[in-house]
């Protein structure tokens, strides 16, 4: 959702006991959204292991898909691609978002919350009061949206910044899923690279007729293909899925805050304010979960 410089979309209005009973709906579905996100990424884990459990059990034993030199060249050649493509900061960056695919804030009540505590009294033209609490509240976002309002500066500006601030959330968690896409392309590739060394090392004992050379040599070339795989299309790929949709509710909870300080701004009464936020909220959880 968007906000033009003239101001917010109209927002509808209601009476202050259904926006009560709206906060109520918003909190069960962003409970309600969190819980489905962390259950879909454990059922997608176990899925994995069962996967792989029955790929092990069809070949025989488990120790005949172990081999440490397709490991080595597969997981050697993702390390190189990451040291050499990306930044030390950028790596740890997208290594630390790994914790927020299961762990992150899915619900911005307490944010709606704060935007209302500072948005009632600046409509009853208690200055103080509001830049008072502007400044405790948590959301650097939204800290940073609130004190403009409190200060006075133009609608033109604020947006400006806010709109300024969503863009480089967004490239900024744009790098972190790009990281794993790149260790995805490349993974197959250093499966490859097992697969002809293997290759070569069986040609070269051909000649000399010994079984267990040319089997094991032979054992590199498949495995290092089957590593690369795995590691694309059930680890990195997913990853790479999972921190897009992050990045996409992080952005749409955003601009619902952004509404409730255009609407703060605009000199909204509390009561509008907190029913079109439960409305925007509404919308968002509907478009996501198909109107679940």
């Amino acid at each position: 959702m968007t906000v033009n410089e003239r101001g917010a979309r109209p927002a509808r209005s209601a009476p202050a006991a259904r926006g009560g009973q709206g906060a109520g709906d918003g909190r069960a579905k962003g409970s309600g959204v969190t819980s489905r996100f962390i259950g879909t990424t454990l059922a997608g884990v176990l899925a994995t292991i069962v996967l792989l459990w029955f790929v092990v059990s069809a070949g025989g034993s488990w120790h005949f898909y172990y081999n440490p030199e397709g490991l080595v060249i597969v997981l050697g050649g993702v390390v190189c691609v990451a040291l050499l493509a990306f930044r030390g900061d950028e790596i740890r960056a997208a290594l630390g978002a790994l914790v927020g695919i299961v762990r992150d804030r899915d619900s911005i009540r307490a944010d709606v919350a704060e935007l209302m505590e500072v948005a009632r009294p600046l409509y009853e033209k208690r200055i103080q009061a509001a830049d008072e609490r502007a400044q405790r509240v948590s959301h650097p976002f939204l800290r940073l949206g609130l004190q403009m309002v409190v200060d006075g500066q133009p609608l033109e500006d604020l947006l400006q910044v806010m709109n300024w601030r969503i863009q480089k959330q967004m490239e900024l968690e744009a790098g972190q899923s790009r990281f794993f896409r790149t260790l995805a392309t490349f993974s197959p590739a250093f499966g490859l690279l097992g697969t002809l060394a293997g290759m070569v090392g069986m040609l070269k004992h051909l000649g000399e007729g010994d079984i267990g050379l040319i089997g094991a040599s032979m054992a590199v070339a498949m495995l290092a293909t089957l590593y690369g795989l795995i590691l694309a299309n059930l680890v990195f790929k997913p990853i790479a899925i999972k921190l897009e949709q992050r990045t996409g509710r992080r952005v749409a909870l955003m601009n619902v805050l952004l509404e409730g300080v255009v609407l703060t701004h605009l000199g909204r009464s509390p009561t509008l304010i907190q029913d079109s936020l439960d409305h925007y909220l509404r919308d968002a959880r509907e478009e996501d979960w198909g109107g679940a």
